[in-house]
């Protein structure tokens, strides 16, 4: 998975866009499947935090969300 745009910030926004979709995704049907199962927890960290605390996360940052 990687982010696309012409600026970093882009390229962010478009990495956070595709975790929101890959979360969607692994919902509807990829939690069956034997190479995404374990990514369950991925999933709820994205399902569970808002825009900033995804970029956050996705950065790095030390104030931003952790999965449990």
């Amino acid at each position: 998975m990687h982010g696309d745009g012409v600026t970093f910030a882009e390229a962010i926004d478009d990495l956070a866009l595709a975790l929101r979709e890959y979360a969607e995704d692994w919902n509807a049907r990829l939690y069956q499947a034997p190479n995404h199962r374990g990514n369950r927890a991925v999933v709820e960290l994205v399902e569970l935090s808002d825009d900033t605390q995804l970029r956050d996360w996705i950065l790095a940052r030390s104030d931003g969300p952790t999965a449990e």
